[in-house]
């Protein structure tokens, strides 16, 4: 008997239970090992026969399956996502049949699906679209000249386009050929709910310079429409109070539009309590939701044990705040609470610039003590006279600019205080800045680290420029680069700011 199973997107805990057990139990397992998680090959029993098929043919797989029949074995054939959707299953089930073995399909979760999870997306919006298209861009492969990205294109609805991350400039000038206005939201998701998972958001006309500057090339789908903007959308008479349906008769007396809630974008400072202002608790206190950053909201959590809690992990920025305002839209007051300062490389610009497109719900900016500050507090007094404050994190930044602003802020002799020194993608960073700044700073300019500031494992260090560019650092480590004034004073780090003082 041959099983062909869906393995699901990429998340080993996405295969279904059905699948898992077929898996478990089979004598011989082939798998599309150029999609397929090889994790999921741990389910298998030991001694079952594995078998890789992105180095065979049909012909080789047709062998395996055919020989693993005459040995009395059962065998798995493991298919990426649903084996329905992009899996040659055809032509598999035409040579089974004519070798007269019998075969059964079971299902699985498509990556489709997987990517509108990843968004944080619901396909199908009343008012924007109702239909989905699942197609992809002609390539060595020909599609039907009928079933062309720009025949599709016209209807405006919904797309999600398979095996074409290689081709987004081919594929933006077919969208909008067919009738997709440049400005059409889109969206780029590589490796739907692998742990490496990347969603990238823009337009039709930006799909190119997107994936080249996010280097997606391969093992991604894009979602093109209205609907991933996920705005504008018209209520669902499924839950309408008003709405009769056959379970429910709908009530005459069903009040007006709810009232948005208001959004608050709450700096919470270093995380500790006491290191809170008293508006910051307050206004988490009186929300029914608090949003943020996983890491973030577990360090409130135990203060606030009764509310409403939405988190997103790193990289997750724009889905967060599109969750908040959609709990504001719902008529909750909602807290996205952000480390240090909101408004220092915080979450207040995103939501101010997403806010348009909630009418209605109202932003309150609540400020905090960011890192600099803080960090700063338990080293001395670095930051006396002018500085500058630069991240070494070049995923919003490209890299060039943050080179120009680390040499002009050297070059200027302000003080220079670096967020974001390292990280495991960018554990060079911090000594090619610091590099970078000898170059108009003497070696023995006076430096200091604060690390885990205002938590646990909190430490600070005085030390050299020459010592500072081999020290290992990382993100929950903010550096000051002192100015040709800045000294050390017993432990301390100082920045002196030029008052005319009498004393000896």
């Amino acid at each position: 008997m041959i099983h062909i199973v869906g393995a699901g997107p990429g998340a080993v805990d996405l295969i279904t239970v059905r699948g898992q057990k077929l898996l478990a139990e089979a004598d011989v397992v082939i798998y599309a090992g150029s999609l397929v998680n090889r994790e999921l090959l741990d389910w298998a029993r030991q001694d079952a026969r594995i078998y890789d098929s992105a180095s065979m043919d049909l012909e080789q797989v047709m062998e395996v399956m055919e020989q693993a029949e005459r040995d009395g074995l059962t065998t798995v054939r493991l298919h990426t996502g649903d084996p329905c959707l992009y899996g040659a299953i055809r032509e598999q089930m035409d040579g089974l049949d004519a070798r007269g073995i019998q075969y059964d399909i079971c299902p699985g979760v498509s990556s489709f699906c997987g990517a509108a999870a990843a968004l944080g997306m619901e396909y199908t919006l009343p008012g924007i679209s109702q239909s989905v298209v699942i197609t992809r861009m002609a390539g060595r492969t020909p599609v039907p000249e009928r079933e062309s990205i720009g025949k599709f294109a016209a209807h405006g609805s919904t797309m999600v386009i398979f095996l074409s991350a290689g081709m987004t400039g081919e594929l933006s000038d077919e969208l909008m050929k067919g009738g997709y206005p440049g400005d059409t939201p889109a969206a780029i998701v590589y490796k739907a709910t692998w742990p490496d998972e990347k969603t990238v958001r823009c337009t039709v006309a930006t799909l190119k310079e997107t994936a080249d500057r996010e280097g997606i090339h391969k093992t991604a789908l894009i979602v093109v429409g209205n609907t991933v903007a996920q705005t504008g959308y018209e209520r669902s008479k499924l839950y309408d109070p008003a709405f009769t349906t056959g379970f429910r008769a709908g009530r005459e007396d069903v009040p007006g539009k709810m009232e948005p809630g208001t959004l608050y974008v709450v700096g919470m400072g270093p995380g500790e309590k006491k290191q809170m202002t008293g508006q910051a608790l307050e206004v988490m206190g009186r929300c029914q939701v608090i949003a943020g950053y996983t890491v973030y909201v577990d360090l409130v959590r135990g203060l606030f044990p009764q509310k409403e809690f939405l988190t997103t992990a790193m990289t997750r920025e724009e889905e967060r705040c599109r969750k908040a305002f959609e709990c504001c839209m719902e008529g909750k007051n909602t807290a996205m609470i952000c480390s240090g300062d909101a408004g220092v490389y915080g979450m207040a610009g995103l939501i101010l610039e997403l806010a348009q497109q909630y009418p209605g719900v109202r932003v309150r900016i609540v400020p905090g003590i960011t890192a600099a500050c803080a960090g700063a507090a338990v080293l001395g007094a670095p930051l006396m006279h002018d500085f500058a404050v630069i991240s070494l994190s070049d995923r919003l930044t490209p890299l060039e600019d943050i080179w120009n602003r680390v040499e002009a802020a050297a070059k200027s002799d302000f003080v220079i205080c670096l967020y974001n020194p390292a990280s495991k993608g960018r554990p060079d960073f911090f000594r090619q800045a610091c590099t970078r700044i000898l170059k108009y700073r003497k070696g023995d300019t006076v430096c200091g680290l604060a690390v885990n500031i205002g938590r646990e494992g909190e430490e600070t260090e005085v030390l050299t420029l020459e010592k500072l560019k081999d020290r290992r650092v990382d993100m929950f480590t903010t550096v000051y680069i002192g100015n040709s004034h800045s000294m050390q004073i017993g432990s301390y780090m100082v920045t002196p700011r030029g008052y005319r003082y009498e004393g000896k």
